[in-house]
């Protein structure tokens, strides 16, 4: 016979197989802990105290006392009140639980009804980013803006670097009396380069000064109020004399070349002489109003960019949201997936409470001292007899494993084990 069978003695007995006859050798009664004792002397002396013998000796006087305990009506009958108290609890504890998890569930479909709603708003701004922008060309309108920027740029810095040139470093020719050839000097930066390095990064930073200037107009004109026009204003007189400067001296040089070769006297270049020359003007538009355009372009650029970084912008906050969406979707999921872990443990410890409620309750303290006193007097033979200790030992061994198998036998309660 195997431990295993020892604990499936709660199996429905009969009432008829419960209660024994008054006389049988069977009888159930409290039996003292002298009597195991000397019951254990007694049966070790019919078998020599043999280590076999034991265990079968052991789980007999464990039936014997499930019998006295299953019997025990009054005790059965509060210990089974205290178990339905006990499922009551249970009950209680799951049904908070259930709702604790209806709860979540449904914080959980509502952060999946934001997730759904959110991807699709992003699917909807890229599809349609007027929705954002105000303008369905906005993409288009930004790559045609920054085209013309880049070659108006590229046009800008050759025409000042070489104007420049021509104006302050240039040495005037009278084969260089045609307007092409006073502005545009193929050769301007690599004379510069010659003449010297000053001279070199002063043509090259002239383009600069006009760009910047440029620049500074469209972020006067994000401004609020009266006075950025005024700001506007100025730093457009400011180029216009800039390059009034440059184109005068141009003509005026170019005017310096035509009458030195003349047998006449001619009188010097003036400013309002300078406003009769064609050339001035040519300088003028060739610089200035394509230096406005510029500017107009630019800042039509930005507002298209700004227009598309809102766009941008509008997606990347929502797949921030979106994110924090997903986080809260997958806490609420580990809180669910507890909350039902923790269910279903109640719920096994609910059945296995109301199967021992078709049974018996049976508490280890209730065969534990019993076994012990038996396997007293057991010793006791053993010693009387001087067994060796080696034999003593192996059949605590055998008690302690018989003894530890009950305790954690699934037909127990353990609420009232105390320690061996």
């Amino acid at each position: 016979m195997g431990l295993k069978d020892i604990f499936t003695t709660h199996k429905q007995v009969a009432p008829e197989q419960i209660f024994q006859k008054e006389g049988s050798d069977d009888l159930i009664a409290v039996i003292s802990g002298a009597s195991y004792t000397a019951r254990g002397t007694k049966d070790a002396g019919y078998c020599g105290g043999s280590c076999q013998a034991l265990l079968p000796k052991l789980h007999a006087v464990y039936m014997q006392l499930t019998r006295y305990i299953q019997q025990d009506e009054m005790k059965q009958s509060e210990r089974k009140s205290k178990i339905r108290q006990e499922i009551s609890g249970l009950d209680a504890k799951n049904a908070n639980v259930e709702n604790q998890i209806k709860d979540e569930q449904n914080k959980l479909a509502h952060e999946e009804n934001k997730i759904e709603k959110i991807i699709q708003d992003i699917d909807n701004i890229k599809e349609n980013p007027k929705i954002i922008s105000g303008d369905s060309f906005v993409k288009t309108s930004f790559w045609i803006g920054l085209l013309i920027i880049f070659f108006l740029t590229v046009y800008l810095f050759v025409f000042y670097s070489s104007a420049a040139y021509s104006a302050f470093f240039k040495d005037f020719t009278p084969d260089d009396t045609k307007i092409t050839q006073a502005i545009f000097d193929a050769q301007a930066i690599g004379k510069a380069w010659s003449d010297g390095f000053t001279e070199l990064i002063f043509i090259l930073a002239i383009p600069a000064v006009f760009l910047g200037l440029g620049f500074l107009i469209h972020k006067f004109s994000e401004e609020k109020g009266f006075s950025k026009y005024l700001k506007i204003s100025a730093l457009v007189l400011v180029t216009f004399i800039f390059d009034f400067i440059i184109a005068y001296a141009i003509v005026k040089e170019i005017y310096d070349v035509k009458i030195g070769g003349l047998f006449q006297e001619m009188p010097p270049m003036s400013i309002e002489g300078a406003f009769k020359e064609i050339n001035f003007w040519i300088i003028i538009f060739a610089g200035f109003v394509v230096y406005i355009i510029w500017g107009l372009v630019f800042n039509f650029t930005m507002k298209e960019y700004e227009k598309m970084d809102r766009v941008r912008y509008a997606i990347k906050n929502k797949e921030q949201k979106l994110a924090e969406y997903k986080t809260d979707c997958k806490q609420i999921k580990g809180r669910i997936s507890t909350l039902q872990s923790e269910n279903n443990n109640t719920q096994g410890e609910i059945d296995k409470l109301k199967i021992q409620l078709e049974s018996y309750v049976l508490y280890f303290n209730d065969v534990r001292e019993g076994v012990n006193n038996y396997f007293t007097g057991w010793v006791g033979y053993l010693k009387s007899t001087n067994s060796p200790q080696v034999h003593i030992q192996e059949c605590e061994q055998i008690k302690e494993k018989f003894l530890s198998e009950l305790r954690n036998s699934d037909f127990i309660k353990t609420n009232s084990i105390t320690n061996n």
